[in-house]
């Protein structure tokens, strides 16, 4: 039987995608203004919101209800932005960090399971903010577990984006500036409690 498409909870399902767009939409802005400031220029697409639009469009078009292709295509372009992230340099192999700081890249693993540090994950391998090399692994862990269980993507954005609580620096670019640690996880709470209460509002 197909899918009826007025049922409730589809609805509620749209509302809670268009939500979560919203929010992609404003962290990609943020990540186009990090990988600006590199001096590096990103090809100009069209918008989230119209893409997606496009997708529950696509969607609707099937006779069956089936949204596989449009969620299909929006996993790929997710994949692309990863791909993207690396290319720009925004990100590095658990190798080069492990090097930096120097361990053994195995030994990544724990720390990420205790929540010290975060990687996303490219094709198959891992990769880690390129904030980190230049850092203390005292320090990232601090940061990183006042970020508690947000999804990887929202702790990058995190480190990316610059903040008005750190006079518009970055993470990296304010400590290097000499902001107290103490400050850093402050802020990154605040920001792990704004991002869980959106998804729960998202989700309700």
């Amino acid at each position: 039987m197909g899918t009826d498409l007025n049922t409730p909870a589809l609805l509620r399902r749209i509302a809670q995608l268009e939500a979560t767009v919203g929010r992609l939409s404003e962290d990609l802005g943020s990540l186009r203004s990090a990988v600006g400031k590199q001096g590096l220029q990103l090809p100009r697409t069209r918008g989230v919101r119209a893409r997606v639009a496009h997708a529950k469009s696509s969607a609707t078009d099937d006779p069956h209800g089936r949204a596989t292709g449009g969620l299909a295509g929006a996993t790929a372009r997710g994949e692309a932005a990863r791909v993207q992230w690396v290319k720009d340099g925004l990100v590095v192999p658990g190798e080069q960090l492990a090097q930096a700081w120097g361990l053994t890249r195995q030994a990544l693993a724990p720390a990420a399971d205790r929540g010290e540090v975060f990687a996303v994950k490219v094709g198959n391998r891992l990769y880690y903010p390129k904030a980190f090399l230049g850092m203390d692994r005292e320090t990232v862990a601090a940061i990183c577990r006042a970020l508690g269980d947000l999804g990887a993507s929202e702790k990058l954005m995190f480190w990316l984006r610059d903040h008005g609580a750190l006079a518009g620096k970055s993470v990296a670019a304010a400590l290097e500036a000499g902001v107290a640690v103490a400050k850093v996880e402050r802020l990154a709470a605040a920001w792990a409690r704004e991002r869980g209460a959106a998804r729960v509002a998202a989700a309700a």
